[in-house]
C-alpha cells in the first residue's frame, strides 16, 4: 500500500494541471460543460479523499480512530457518487434535453442505498473497520466496486442507444474513458492493496479534457470567440428547456471586398476588433458563426434592445475613429427564437433575413416579424420538397416563344423550370432556383430540364424544322464544375440531336465573374457547335469588355431596360445606344420583357429583331406552345 501511494500523488498532479488550465480557459455554459466541472471538482476531492484517507491508515497513531474513520467515510462517500455522475455526465453528452426529475431519482436510488450503508458503516461495519491491525475489509467491501462498474455498464449502454447523437470522435473518447475507469476499479477491487481506481479516474478526466471538454476545442482561433458548435449545441438546450432567448446576428457582407482593397489582414483586424466591441457588449454570449458571421445571445427583451442599440453605435461611427469596426454590416435580430426550434433553424431564419437586407453600402437592421417567418417556413417547406422533386423528376419545362420582327413569326424558344407543390401550388422559379443552388442540387435540375427538352424536341421533328434553337439557362454551378460542359454535351449525344437546336444562356452576373474555369467550358461548347447568349445584360455590372471576353453570339437586355424608354428621352437614348454597340460589334439582340405595342414599335424603329415578352407570348406548357406554332403556321400559309 506504501508503494501504490504513488498511484495517488500521480493521479492528484495530473488533475491539478487540469484543473489549472481549464480554470485559465474561456467558460462554457452548456449543460455538458457545467456537467464536467463538477464531475472534475469531484475527482479531485475523491483523489485528495483517498491520499488523506490512506495517510491515515499509514502513518496515523492508533488513538487517531476517529479521524481514520472520518476519512475514510468521507472517501467513500465521493466513492460512491462519482459513478452516478458520469452517467449523469453522459446523458448529457449525448442528448440536449434536460433530465427530468423523475429519471434524476431512478436514476439515484442505487446511490442513495449505498451513501445510506455508508452513513451507517461506523455502527454496522459492513464495509469497513479498524482493528488492531488497522484497516480491516467488512463483508459487503466490494458494493462501492460493483456499483461503480454497473454504472460504466449503465453509461456504456446509454452511449451505444444513443449513438447516432454523438460524433465519432467523442465515441472514442468515452469507450477510452470507460476503459481507463473500469480498469482502475478492477485492479483494486481484485487487490485493494494496489490504489488505481484514482488513478484511472485521473487520466479518464484528462482524457475528457482533451478530447471532448476542451474549451479550446469550440474555440475561433481569429478572434477568441466560441464558435458554431458550441452556439448549436447552446441554443438546442435552451429550447429543449423551454428557456426564452433572443439573438442578433452580425453579417459583415463587405468583408470580402475589404480583403480584396485593403489586404486579408486588414480583414483579420476588423474581425478582431469587432469581436472585441461585442464582447464588451455582451460578455461570453457572443460567438463566431461563419468567416463573416457573429451572433449575440440575450436572455431578455431589456438586454436584446440594449444590445441592437450598442451594436448599431459601434457600426455606425465613422471609419476615422480610432474606437470604431469601420466597415458596414447587417444587424438582424431575432426575438423569441426558441419558437423556431431546433438552433439550426434559428441560424437559417437569421441567414435568410440577412438574404432581405438591400446591401446598399451601409450598415442595416432587419428584425423578425410575422410576414418575415411566413416567408421562411414557406421557403423551408420548398426546400425539403425539392430533393423530392429531383428523385421522382416532378419539374415540368415551360417554352417562351421568341418573336423576329423581321420574319413576322417566332425562331426560338427559352426553356424555363417549373414546378408545382402539392399544397403549396405553383412555386416562384427565381424561389426554388435559390434555394436549389443553396444547396448544391442545381445542377441535378438543368440535367432534369436539358432532358426533357431533348426528349421534346426528339418527339416533335416538325418542331426543330420551324425554329433555330432552344435557349437553357445554365447556373454557376453548371459551369464553375470542371467537367461541367463535357457532362452537358454528353447529354446531347445520348439523344442524337444536332448541337446547333440548342443555345446556353448564361447570365450577366456570372459572366461577370470571370473565371478560368468558365472559360474552359465557354470554349468547349463553342468547340462542339454550341451557341452562347448573355443573359439578363443590364441587370448588374456587366461592361462591353466583359462581353467581348467569352464567345456570345446573341444579347439579352434585361427587362429594367424597358422602364421608361417610352416616357423617359433619356432612358430611350440609353437603351438605343447599347443596341446600337453591340450591333456594330456583331451581336444579335433580343429585348427581355416587352410587354405592349407602343415599347415593341419604338424597340422596332432601333432595329430590334428578337422580341420576348408577354405581349407576344407567355411561357407556356409543351402542348399550348405546339397549339400556338401550329396556328402560326396555319396563318403564313
Amino acid at each position: 500500500m506504501t508503494t501504490n501511494l504513488h498511484y495517488l500523488i500521480a493521479g492528484m498532479a495530473v488533475l491539478l494541471v487540469v484543473l489549472w488550465q481549464y480554470s485559465h480557459q474561456r467558460q462554457m455554459d452548456d449543460r455538458n460543460s457545467l456537467m464536467f466541472r463538477r464531475l472534475l471538482t469531484v475527482v479531485s476531492l475523491d483523489v485528495l479523499a483517498e491520499l488523506v484517507s490512506t495517510c491515515f491508515i499509514l502513518y496515523a497513531p492508533y488513538s487517531f480512530g476517529v479521524g481514520r474513520m472520518l476519512s475514510n467515510t468521507v472517501f467513500y462517500l465521493f466513492q460512491a457518487i462519482l459513478p452516478l455522475m458520469l452517467l449523469y455526465y453522459v446523458c448529457t453528452l449525448c442528448s440536449s434535453r434536460v433530465i427530468s426529475t423523475g429519471t434524476v431519482l431512478r436514476m439515484g436510488i442505487p446511490t442513495i442505498a449505498l451513501v445510506f450503508i455508508i452513513l451507517t458503516n461506523p455502527f454496522t461495519e459492513k464495509l469497513f473497520y479498524f482493528d488492531s491491525t488497522g484497516y480491516c475489509h467488512g463483508p459487503w467491501y466490494l458494493l462501492l466496486y460493483i456499483s461503480a462498474l454497473l454504472h460504466i455498464a449503465a453509461a456504456a449502454i446509454f452511449v451505444a442507444v444513443h449513438r447516432d447523437a454523438v460524433s465519432r470522435r467523442n465515441l472514442t473518447a468515452l469507450l477510452t474513458v470507460f476503459l481507463l475507469a473500469a480498469f482502475g476499479i478492477a485492479a483494486q477491487a481484485v487487490n485493494p492493496a494496489v490504489l488505481t481506481t484514482g488513478f484511472g479516474l485521473s487520466l479518464s478526466i484528462l482524457a475528457m479534457y482533451l478530447t471532448i471538454n476542451n474549451p479550446c476545442a469550440c474555440m475561433d482561433s481569429l478572434t477568441g470567440l466560441n464558435d458554431k458548435q458550441y452556439l448549436l449545441r447552446r441554443m438546442n438546450e435552451l429550447t429543449d428547456a423551454h428557456k426564452a432567448f433572443h439573438i442578433i446576428t452580425v453579417y459583415a457582407y463587405q468583408l470580402d471586398h475589404m480583403n480584396k482593397v485593403s489586404g486579408v489582414q486588414s480583414g483579420d483586424e476588423f474581425l478582431r476588433r469587432a469581436a472585441e466591441h461585442m464582447q464588451e457588449i455582451a460578455g461570453r454570449n457572443v460567438f463566431r458563426v461563419t468567416g463573416k458571421r457573429f451572433l449575440l445571445l440575450t436572455f431578455s427583451l431589456r438586454e436584446y434592445e440594449a444590445c441592437l442599440t450598442s451594436l448599431r453605435q459601434v457600426f455606425h461611427t465613422q471609419p476615422d475613429d480610432a474606437q470604431a469596426a469601420p466597415s458596414p454590416v447587417i444587424l438582424c435580430g431575432v426575438v423569441g427564437a426558441e419558437k423556431l426550434g431546433t438552433g439550426g433553424l434559428v441560424l437559417d431564419y437569421a441567414e435568410y433575413l440577412e438574404s432581405l437586407a438591400a446591401r446598399s453600402g451601409g450598415t442595416e437592421v432587419i428584425q423578425n416579424d410575422r410576414k418575415n417567418r411566413d416567408s421562411f417556413y414557406y421557403n423551408k417547406q420548398v426546400e425539403q420538397f425539392l430533393h423530392r422533386a429531383i428523385d421522382e423528376d416532378l419539374f415540368e419545362v415551360y417554352y417562351q416563344p421568341v418573336y423576329s420582327l423581321h420574319q413576322q413569326r417566332f425562331i426560338t424558344l427559352e426553356a424555363l423550370s417549373r414546378l408545382r407543390h402539392p399544397t403549396l401550388g405553383w412555386i416562384a422559379p427565381d424561389i426554388f432556383i435559390r434555394l436549389a443552388e443553396k444547396n448544391r442540387l442545381i445542377s441535378q435540375i438543368t440535367e432534369l430540364q436539358l432532358r426533357r427538352v431533348c426528349r421534346f424536341l426528339r418527339e416533335n421533328p416538325a418542331l426543330r424544322a420551324s425554329i433555330a434553337n432552344v435557349k437553357i439557362n445554365l447556373s454557376p454551378l453548371d459551369l464553375i464544375h470542371s467537367d461541367g460542359g463535357n457532362h452537358l454535351i454528353r447529354i446531347l449525344d445520348e439523344y442524337g440531336l444536332p448541337y446547333s437546336c440548342f443555345q446556353f444562356e448564361i447570365t450577366e452576373t456570372v459572366a461577370t465573374e470571370y473565371s478560368a474555369s468558365l472559360t474552359r467550358v465557354a470554349e468547349s461548347f463553342q468547340a462542339a457547335g454550341i451557341g452562347l447568349c448573355l443573359d439578363d445584360f443590364g441587370s448588374g455590372y456587366a461592361n462591353l469588355n466583359t462581353v467581348m471576353q467569352l464567345p456570345f453570339s446573341v444579347i439579352k437586355l434585361d427587362r429594367s431596360l424597358l422602364f421608361h424608354i417610352c416616357t423617359d428621352k433619356n432612358a430611350a437614348l440609353f437603351y438605343q445606344s447599347i443596341v446600337s454597340a453591340f450591333c456594330r460589334l456583331g451581336y444579335r439582340i433580343i429585348a427581355e420583357g416587352v410587354e405592349t405595342q407602343e415599347e415593341m414599335e419604338l424597340l422596332r424603329s432601333w432595329n430590334v429583331d428578337m422580341i420576348q415578352g408577354y405581349y407576344f407570348s407567355r411561357p407556356l406548357p409543351p402542348g399550348d406552345l405546339l397549339r400556338l406554332l401550329t396556328e402560326e403556321a396555319v396563318e403564313q400559309m
